[in-house]
């Protein structure tokens, strides 16, 4: 085919995908526009997003060019997720929406007249990218996040081109601007490529972008200190738009290829200098060109909807007829004997094969691509019954392990990743490093440790961009964890609302199939972030997400190593969920074997019969490693008081939006009498904030009985026990707490009930005077030993 011939289809192609979107966002009938229209034709209400639509448009075309000249799979991923009326159009003419989708969206003018009847009304499609529409893998709802998405569906990928397509009013979000550094991090010799291009149609919904304003020779200084080589493609140069962005999706694509052949030849590629499209073309390009006088098209005003009363206005009417008929869209196709339309030539010269259209790549959906990991064996990691209840050992060291061993078992599916904000040992997961490295693009120094180029574990200051890409790998079938500063989490917390999104909309969809879950290891807990202070202390991330679909999320807060790792296996076997694991990186009491922690991790609560009493007296719970170990020192102090008192000792491990323990302990309503009891006192000692807990358990009857402790945004630098005490959750207070409810009960005397209070209270002054002469926590509380 020559230059003019695919110069002519790609015009056709975007002629016809600009009237489908066109049409999506304003008509409920006369959907082909086979007569003039009247007011009648017009939606009710006018939603969409007009103006990055052509853009849109433009970019799949010449992606499906590419696809046709390389015979090579490509995703594309739309950053400005809100121009869905394009997406849709594509979908369509690919025929991908009529192979998912055979009845209600049949390629044909009926077919048609569905996607823009239904175009964001009721119960119909939504205005942005989504997970009913095929090929998607980003939810598109919020902008950010397409870059670091991309870049993390190419790894372990080697043959797959991610084309994204950025907006560059996205491009000033933070997770985007940091989505640049991914070059770092991806090696071309065993991972695909990413081909971002940043639509700079010059305008957010009511003002100018950054790089709208900027020189072409700014926009290259600025993408050249990133470590990309720029190509420009502007629709105010002389020379044809279109024939500007074939030879730079030419050009793009032969830098991809000799990068990656020079890197899977064995040769050391040094900061790869991958392509980036720069394409400006004005914003509602090809739409209204002015209404009374205000610019429209290549201004801010055509963002959303433009003529947006046509419905009722003449002159709105006449100008939304005259853009339609602009298209022409009538001589694009006719219709077979079957009643299919069919296109003509120059259309079908740029429709994929089937199987590699966009619609249809098979990364994007889950089920066969998913490969289940090969699990280290926990007997051989696990501390063991020779170790005594209550000695001292390391969750996250553990953990390490399991992902070291993880890594060994899985080498040659190269199925799994750490995605790590620079934190890989700071949270003691470094025996990891006995197995892999550190990815690394850029110069490595001979002083440099546990670095390579086709390391495992990715790491970055940017819990933005690490995030979105364990999104993108995650989706398209692989495994992988996020550990990060607890307090820190919080940073992805709308990143993580938008992945349990698309996994939530996800279930309804009959050809999406199951993928890995996304895994979230918080560790540098609150309690232990003494030494860094108050901006350290915030579990504010565990209480946000237990506000989402309990079928998606569950935290886990195990009270040991052994427990952390057979919640790392769990969270690892999951499919379709986000989970969050809490886990401590400094030294604890170990309190149960390897076949109590998977005994207890069935229910996620249980009673710990080694520390409790028959025919309790009081109860006492715990959720979290460090508040455990305060709640079973408690024991000790309050059963050397009164050892008369029965206490009945309740550890809980699971938790999900709908209550206390796994889903399976939740069917069972009953078990909490059968747990708390039903008439004792409950002081429950919580690692994150106590309102969580209080929601959770609101709806049991016997919730008045339980007083929750819990981090009481109350933080300074201070020592790791009094971080505990600051916040009510230490041993002291713990004691103070159930003297109360026995007291309460009649179990004690007013007496016994003063002198206890008294006691307590005295040992916390004598602490907070000790760790001020001192600066360290007491001999007996950091060294404590817990017996029976």
């Amino acid at each position: 085919m020559s230059q003019q011939q695919e110069i002519t289809a790609l015009k056709k192609f975007v002629r016809a995908t600009n009237f489908l979107a066109t049409s999506q966002i304003y008509l409920k009938q006369n959907v082909l526009h086979k007569r003039p229209l009247e007011h009648s034709d017009i939606k009710p209400r006018l939603l969409g997003h007009w103006g990055t639509c052509p853009g849109i448009n433009f970019v799949y075309a010449n992606v499906n060019r590419l696809i046709k000249k390389t015979n090579r799979p490509f995703l594309y991923l739309v950053g400005p997720g809100h121009g869905f009326p394009a997406v849709q159009a594509n979908l369509f003419m690919e025929g991908s929406l009529s192979h998912f989708y055979p009845e209600t969206i049949p390629y044909n003018e009926t077919g048609i007249e569905d996607i823009c009847k239904k175009f964001s009304a009721a119960y119909g499609y939504p205005s942005h990218a989504n997970p009913e529409a095929p090929g998607q893998i980003l939810e598109g709802g919020e902008l950010g996040y397409s870059l670091s998405v991309a870049w993390g569906a190419v790894l372990d990928n080697p043959n797959l081109i991610a084309t994204v397509l950025i907006g560059d009013g996205e491009s000033e979000t933070g997770p985007l601007a940091a989505s640049w550094y991914a070059n770092r991090l991806v090696s071309p010799a065993n991972n695909g490529a990413v081909l971002p291009i940043v639509h700079i149609n010059g305008y957010k919904i009511s003002g100018p972008t950054r790089m709208g304003r900027m020189s072409h020779e700014e926009l290259e200084l600025e993408f050249k200190g990133l470590g990309y080589h720029p190509i420009i493609v502007d629709s105010d140069l002389e020379e044809d738009v279109y024939v500007q962005m074939t030879k730079a999706m030419d050009e793009s694509y032969a830098m991809i290829e000799a990068i990656q052949t020079k890197a899977r030849s064995g040769e050391d590629v040094v900061k790869p200098r991958w392509p980036v499209i720069l394409m400006r073309t004005a914003k509602g390009w090809t739409g209204v060109a002015e209404d009374n006088g205000k610019k429209l098209e290549g201004n801010c005003e055509s963002h959303q909807v433009i003529v947006n009363k046509c419905a009722k206005d003449k002159q709105h009417l006449e100008a939304l007829d005259q853009w339609l008929a602009s298209y022409k869209f009538g001589e694009l196709y006719s219709i077979n004997e079957q009643n299919q339309i069919v296109f003509d030539k120059d259309i079908q010269s740029l429709l994929p094969p089937k199987e590699l259209c966009c619609g249809r790549q098979h990364l994007s959906y889950g089920g066969e691509v998913v490969r289940s990991l090969n699990n280290p064996k926990l007997e051989d990691l696990a501390y063991g019954a020779e170790t005594p209840r209550g000695q001292r050992g390391y969750s996250m060291l553990k953990m390490g392990q399991w992902m070291r061993d993880a890594f060994k078992l899985n080498r040659d599916q190269r199925n799994l990743r750490i995605f790590s904000p620079d934190e890989t040992y700071s949270n003691q997961l470094q025996a990891v490093f006995e197995e892999t490295d550190r990815a690394w693009q850029w110069p490595i120094e001979s002083w440099d440790e546990d670095m390579s180029r086709d390391g495992r574990v990715l790491e970055l200051l940017s819990e933005n961009l690490l995030f979105g890409m364990l999104h993108g790998y995650t989706v398209t079938g692989r495994h992988g964890m996020f550990p990060t500063y607890e307090s820190f989490s919080q940073v992805v917390s709308s990143m993580a609302d938008q992945y349990c999104k698309y996994v939530y909309a996800s279930q309804g969809v009959h050809f999406r199939k199951p993928v890995p879950s996304c895994n979230v290891v918080l560790s540098s807990l609150l309690e232990r972030q003494d030494h860094n202070g108050y901006s350290h202390q915030n579990p504010s991330f565990l209480g946000a997400m237990l506000e989402k679909h309990p079928e998606i999320i569950s935290a886990y807060l195990p009270a040991d190593a052994n427990s952390t790792l057979v919640y790392t296996e769990r969270a690892f076997a999951d499919r379709d969920k986000l989970n969050i694991i809490a886990a401590g990186k400094k030294e604890l009491p170990q309190w149960l074997t390897l076949d109590e922690a998977r005994q207890q991790a069935k229910d996620g609560v249980m009673v710990w019969d080694f520390a409790s009493d028959d025919n309790p007296d009081v109860v006492l719970a715990g959720c979290g490693d460090y508040v455990t170990q305060e709640c079973m020192a408690s024991l000790v102090i309050l059963r050397e008081l009164l050892p008369r008192v029965r206490v009945r000792f309740v550890s809980v491990t699971e938790l999900t939006s709908s209550g206390l323990g796994s889903r399976k302990f939740q069917s069972k309503p009953w078990m909490m009498d059968e747990i708390f009891t039903a008439d004792k006192g409950v002081v429950f000692n919580y690692h994150g904030y106590p309102n969580t807990i209080k929601k959770l358990v609101f709806d049991y009857k016997g919730s008045h009985r339980f007083r929750i402790k819990g981090y009481e945004e109350e933080g300074s630098t201070t020592t790791p026990f009094d971080m505990g005490v600051r916040n009510g959750t230490s041993r002291y207070h713990l004691v103070i707490d159930m003297a109360y409810k026995l007291f309460q009960q009649g179990v004690i005397d007013e007496t016994q009930h003063v002198a206890i209070t008294t006691d307590m209270l005295q040992r916390l002054v004598d602490h907070r005077n000790y760790i001020k002469a001192n600066g360290v926590d007491p001999e007996s509380i950091e060294n404590w030993v817990w017996t029976r």
